[in-house]
């Protein structure tokens, strides 16, 4: 009986933490990236930056980091990074099982 009530803590601070998750953003995008918004498509509405608490340097080009949620879906993303002169808006970009894959051709509307 004890070994299930130690063990019962535990389960609960798991399941916690999977509710809590955010989307995995994998920057393939040639592009430093220090600030991440997103908006409807077309709509330039941005929300809070996705990015916000994370230090500066942690979605270099070919790294991958967790930001905060966005549910599956179709997006416009803001990416800056100030100190490098990057700004600028991808498109269309999808949201796949909490998962953003930022490629090479999306860096390039931004050069």
């Amino acid at each position: 009986m004890k070994a299930i009530l130690i063990a019962l803590p535990l389960v609960v601070s798991v399941s916690a933490s999977a509710l809590a998750a955010g989307t995995m953003v994998n920057n393939h995008s040639g592009l430093p990236i220090d600030e991440l918004f997103a908006s409807a498509p077309g709509k330039a509405a941005w929300g809070a930056n996705l990015m916000e608490g994370i230090g500066e340097g942690m979605l270099e080009d070919g790294m991958s980091h967790e930001v905060a949620a966005l549910a599956d879906g179709t997006y416009d993303l803001r990416v800056s990074a100030p100190d490098e002169g990057v700004l600028c808006v991808m498109s269309d970009v999808t949201v796949t099982s909490g998962t953003i894959d930022l490629t090479a051709d999306m860096g390039k509307a931004c050069k």
